[in-house]
């Protein structure tokens, strides 16, 4: 279940920077919370379901790939056995992890809500990124590596929405 556990980073990052990117801009334009909860739950739903969707297309797609290669080796039809089912198991799981982890970028909300600062909402945020970083790779330089690239993300999107307001 490694594709869903990348799935679940894939989506988190999503969300977080989305939800980054409307704090900050919510913030530099004087917008209300309650308006700023609305447009980062819209974006995270629209997000997830296009995560969802995604996800399961591609990984039912490749299962449905991989089980033809496994018949063609095997000569006869998997249609029905267990290496069936598997595939449509994992991609339905792929899709429900891609399609929910969106839904972390609801923390650094309400980390600003909460605090109104808009230094710990991005403390908290960038730190999350670096969490999310760790979950990739398997060694520890990589997972660095990684980490280290998704708080660039984090940082870029954050100047970005900054420099367009």
């Amino acid at each position: 279940m490694e594709s869903a556990r990348n799935y679940v980073v894939l989506g988190s990052f999503d969300g977080l920077l989305l939800s980054i990117s409307i704090i900050m801009g919510s913030v530099l334009y004087g917008i209300s919370t309650a308006d700023m909860r609305t447009a980062i739950v819209s974006g995270l739903v629209g997000t997830s379901i296009s995560s969802l969707w995604n996800a399961f297309v591609v990984e039912l797609s490749q299962k449905r790939e991989e089980l033809e290669e496994l018949e063609k080796q095997v000569m006869r039809s998997l249609k029905g056995t267990v290496y069936d089912y598997s595939g449509k198991i994992s991609a339905i799981v792929s899709g429900i992890s891609h399609g929910v982890s969106p839904f972390l970028g609801l923390i650094p909300f309400e980390v600003f809500s909460t605090t109104h600062s808009m230094m710990y909402t991005l403390l908290i945020s960038l730190s999350m990124l670096f969490l999310m970083g760790l979950l990739y790779g398997n060694e520890i330089k990589q997972k660095l590596k990684t980490s280290l690239v998704m708080i660039v993300a984090g940082v870029i999107a954050v100047l970005v929405i900054f420099l367009i307001s």
